[in-house]
C-alpha cells in the first residue's frame, strides 16, 4: 500500500461517493421508512454503513480500488429480518437494538469466514443459484418500492381523482429518475448514472410541484439529516429477551451473503486493476466495517461493483475507499440541510433501476430453450420463486441442494473409463526380440489397460463394475491407470477389492499405476485395502507402479514367463544373438565385431545426452539402458528401454548430427559401439556386410516409426 495517497485516490474516492450516495441513502430509507416516521434516519443509516465498510475495507488492503456500501441483496435480507422481528412484537428502540446486534454478530462471523479461508468455499456456490437469488431479491426490492409509493392502494377506477390531487408526481418522478439513469450515461458517459438520475429526478420533482402550485407533504422528501453529534453507540441493555432463533440464522446468512457479494466485486476489481485480491484480508476488513456500522445504527452492505469501477477508472487504488469514507462524513456534517430537498421518490427510482437493470437475470428464460441449460434455468426459477414467496435463505438452500443433485447426476452419467486397450495397441517401451513380440501380439487380450477418469464414488461404482465384469471371469492381467482420476471414495475402494478377489480366483491379477496421494488411495494400493479391511482373507500381492509403462512391462514379463519364455534381462548375450546380427554368417559377423569397440557403464551412468553431436550405434550385450527425453528442468519422459540384444543410436549413425534424447544405464551394462569411421572400414573390408547392416537398420527404423504413429494416435484420443 502506498504511504501517501495520490491524486487518483482523491478523485476515485469522490467519484465513488457520488455514485454511492443516492444508493446508500435509498437503501437506508427503504429499510427503515416503514418502521420510522423520519426517513432522514434511514438515510444516515445507509451513509454510516458506507463510511464503516469503505474505511475498514480500505485499511485491510484486501482489494485494490474497491469501495463498499449497502447493496440490494443485503438490503433484502435485513428487510426480511425486520419483518420477522416486527411480527414478534419488536418495535421502536428494541427493533433497532436487535438489528444492530444481528449486524454485529454477522460482521464477527464474516471475520471468521475470512480468517478460516472460507472465502474459497463461498466461491463454489453455482451461478444459477446466485442468479435466482439476485432475481428474487430484485423482485422484492421492486415490491418494497411499489409499496412505498403506495401503488397498491390505487383504485384504478378513480385514477382521475388521483391525477387531480397530484398524487402522480412521485410516480412520474421515479419514472424520470429511472429513464435518466438508463439514457443519460449514453449521452454523457462521464457522469455516473446514479448522479444523473439523482439530479434529474430532484429537479423534475420540484419543477412539477412548482408548476402545480402544490405544497407537497413532508413525508415526500428525506428531510434534514440528524446532526453528527446525535449519532450514538447502540448497546443492548440486556440479552435476556433477544430472539436468538431469529438473530443467529440470519446473521450467518448475512455473513455468507456479504462475503459472496464482496468477493464477486473483488474479482471485478482485479480485472480492472490487473492486481489480485486477498480474500482473507478483504473479508476481515468487511467484517470489521460491519461491526462498526452496527454500533452506530448502520445497515448491512458489501463491495459495490458500479462504484468500484468508477473509483478505479478515476485513478483510485488503495486509498480510494478511505477517501470515499471521509467524503461521506463530510456530507453528513456539512450537507444535512440539503437532504430536505431530496425526494424519496427519486431514491425509489434509483432502487428500481438497480433492481431491474443490475440484478434481474433476464437470460434465465433463454436458458430454458437450451436443453443443456434447462436444469440450470429450473434451479434459478425455483430459487427466485421461493425467495419471493417464502424465505431467501431457504431458497438458497434449496438451490444448493438442486445444484448438488445436478452435479452428482452429471458425475453418474459421465463415463469413468477414458480408454480400454490391449498391449497390441499399447505395448511397453521395452524393446523385445522378434519372438517375444510375436508371442505378446498373439496373447494381447491377456493384458488389458483401463484408463479411468473423473470421480470413483458410490454413484459410479456400479456402472464401472458392469463394464469390467466380462473381463473379471478369465485369467487376465488388468492394469488400472489412475492418472485422470480425481477422487476415490470408500465404496469405490471396496469395489476395487472385490475386483482383485475375483481376478485372483481365476489366476488373474489387478495392477495399479499412476496412483496419486490425496485422492483416496495410498501410493501403495495394497496398504489401502488392508486398512479398510484388516480381516480380509485375501493374502495375494497387489502391485502398484509409478507409471503405466512399468506396469505394462511387468505384465508382459509375467505373461512371457507363463508362456515358457524368459526375458533374460540379467544374462549376458553374444553379438550373434542380438537383434542386429542375428542370422549373419560367421565371416560377416567376425568382420563387424572386429570394427566395434566395447563400452562399460555403471548403474546410473550416462552414456550420452541430448544434442551431443555423434555418429555411434550401440548394441546391448548385458544390462539395460533407458532412453529419456529431457524437458522442464530435471524432468524426463521415457521414450524406450533397451535390454540385452537390443540396439539403438541408428538415427545419428545413418545421418551424423545431434542426439535426440539422453541414454542412461539402469544397471551395470556392457555394450558394443560402432561409429561412422569404423563403418567406413567395414564397407571397404566387406561391402555386403555393410549393405546388410544398413538394410536391418532401415527395417528397424520402419518398425519404430509405425510404433510412433500408433502411439501418437493413441495419445490423441
Amino acid at each position: 500500500m502506498p504511504k501517501h495517497p495520490t491524486k487518483g485516490d482523491i478523485w476515485g474516492g469522490l467519484s465513488a461517493s457520488a455514485v454511492m450516495l443516492p444508493q446508500a441513502s435509498a437503501f437506508g430509507i427503504a429499510l427503515w421508512a416503514p418502521y420510522s416516521q423520519n426517513p432522514a434516519t434511514g438515510a444516515v443509516a445507509g451513509l454510516i454503513t458506507a463510511i464503516a465498510l469503505s474505511f475498514f475495507s480500505g485499511l485491510s488492503r484486501g482489494t485494490t480500488g474497491m469501495v463498499s456500501s449497502p447493496t440490494g441483496p443485503t438490503m433484502v435480507l435485513v428487510a426480511g429480518a425486520l419483518v420477522s422481528l416486527n411480527s414478534r412484537g419488536f418495535t421502536g428502540t428494541e427493533l433497532f437494538i436487535n438489528i444492530a446486534l444481528m449486524l454485529f454478530i454477522s460482521g464477527f462471523m464474516q471475520i471468521l469466514i475470512g480468517l478460516s479461508n472460507g472465502g474459497r468455499l463461498i466461491k463454489f456456490i453455482p451461478y444459477p443459484v446466485i442468479a435466482g437469488f439476485m432475481t428474487g431479491s430484485a423482485i422484492l426490492m421492486i415490491n418494497s418500492q411499489i409499496k412505498m409509493l403506495d401503488l397498491l392502494s390505487i383504485d384504478f377506477q378513480a385514477l382521475h381523482i388521483i391525477w387531480q390531487e397530484t398524487q402522480w408526481i412521485p410516480w412520474l418522478t421515479a419514472l424520470i429518475t429511472f429513464l435518466s439513469m438508463s439514457i443519460l450515461p449514453r449521452i454523457l458517459p462521464v457522469i455516473p448514472g446514479t448522479v444523473s438520475g439523482l439530479i434529474t429526478g430532484t429537479l423534475a420533482f420540484h419543477l412539477l410541484n412548482k408548476l402545480n402550485t402544490f405544497e407537497y407533504p413532508a413525508q415526500w422528501v428525506v428531510g434534514r439529516l440528524p446532526d453528527i453529534t446525535s449519532i450514538q453507540i447502540i448497546m443492548p441493555a440486556s440479552l435476556d429477551h433477544v430472539p436468538w432463533l431469529i438473530i443467529l440464522p440470519i446473521s450467518f446468512a448475512l455473513a455468507v451473503l456479504s462475503s459472496l457479494d464482496s468477493l464477486l466485486t473483488s474479482v471485478v476489481a482485479d480485472v480492472a486493476t490487473t492486481d489480485r485480491h486477498n480474500a482473507k484480508r478483504e473479508l476481515a476488513g468487511q467484517g470489521l466495517g460491519q461491526m462498526f456500522a452496527a454500533l452506530f445504527g448502520g445497515i448491512a452492505g458489501a463491495g459495490t461493483t458500479g462504484a468500484t469501477i468508477v473509483a478505479i477508472k478515476s485513478g483510485g487504488r488503495f486509498w480510494a475507499a478511505i477517501f470515499s469514507a471521509l467524503t461521506f462524513i463530510l456530507i453528513i456534517v456539512v450537507m444535512g440541510p440539503v437532504a430536505s430537498l431530496l425526494p424519496i421518490s427519486v431514491l425509489a427510482g434509483i432502487i428500481f433501476h438497480v433492481a431491474i437493470m443490475g440484478m434481474l437475470e433476464r437470460d434465465i428464460l433463454l436458458w430454458l430453450k437450451n436443453p443443456r441449460n434447462r436444469m440450470d434455468a429450473i434451479t434459478a426459477l425455483l430459487v427466485t420463486s421461493v425467495t419471493v414467496a417464502y424465505d431467501l435463505m431457504i431458497a438458497v438452500g434449496i438451490g444448493l441442494v438442486l445444484a448438488i443433485f445436478q452435479f452428482v447426476r452429471a458425475q453418474i452419467l459421465s463415463p469413468v473409463i477414458h480408454r480400454r486397450s490391449t498391449i497390441s495397441q499399447h505395448p511397453s517401451l521395452r524393446r523385445r526380440n522378434k519372438e517375444h513380440r510375436t508371442l505378446l501380439k498373439e496373447h494381447a487380450e491377456d493384458i488389458l489397460i483401463y484408463e479411468l477418469k473423473g470421480n470413483l464414488f458410490f454413484g459410479t461404482v456400479d456402472k464401472l463394475f458392469e463394464e469390467f465384469n466380462s473381463d473379471l471371469n478369465r485369467p487376465v492381467q488388468i492394469i488400472i491407470d489412475m492418472a485422470r482420476v480425481q477422487q476415490v471414495d470408500l465404496t469405490a475402494v471396496k469395489m476395487l477389492q472385490q475386483m482383485a478377489d475375483r481376478l485372483h480366483k481365476v489366476n488373474g491379477e489387478l495392477i495399479f499405476t499412476n496412483v496419486r496421494k490425496g485422492k483416496g488411495l495410498n501410493k501403495k494400493v495394497a496398504k489401502t485395502l488392508r486398512q479398510i479391511s484388516p480381516h480380509h482373507s485375501g493374502n495375494y500381492p497387489v502391485h502398484t507402479f509409478i507409471d503405466v509403462d512399468e506396469a505394462i512391462e511387468y505384465a508382459e514379463n509375467k505373461l512371457l514367463e507363463s508362456l515358457g519364455q524368459e526375458s533374460k534381462t540379467s544374462e549376458k548375450i553374444e553379438l550373434t544373438d542380438s537383434e542386429l546380427c542375428h542370422g549373419l554368417d560367421a565371416d560377416t559377423l567376425k568382420t563387424l565385431q572386429s570394427n566395434m569397440v566395447p563400452v562399460s557403464l555403471k548403474s546410473g551412468e550416462t552414456l550420452f545426452k541430448a544434442n551431443d553431436i555423434a555418429t555411434e550405434l550401440f548394441v546391448v550385450l548385458e544390462g539395460e539402458i533407458d532412453i529419456l527425453l529431457p524437458f522442464g528442468g530435471h524432468r524426463y519422459k521415457r521414450l524406450a528401454k533397451f535390454g540385452a540384444g537390443a540396439f539403438f543410436g541408428e538415427i545419428v549413425f545413418l545421418k551424423p548430427g545431434p542426439r535426440t534424447a539422453d541414454a542412461k544405464a539402469i544397471k551395470d551394462t556392457e555394450l558394443l559401439m560402432l561409429d561412422g569411421k569404423a563403418f567406413g572400414k567395414l564397407k571397404e573390408q566387406n561391402p555386403q556386410a555393410a549393405i546388410e547392416l544398413i538394410l536391418r537398420l532401415g527395417r528397424e527404423l520402419s518398425d519404430r516409426l509405425r510404433w510412433s504413429d500408433t502411439e501418437l494416435r493413441r495419445l490423441s484420443d
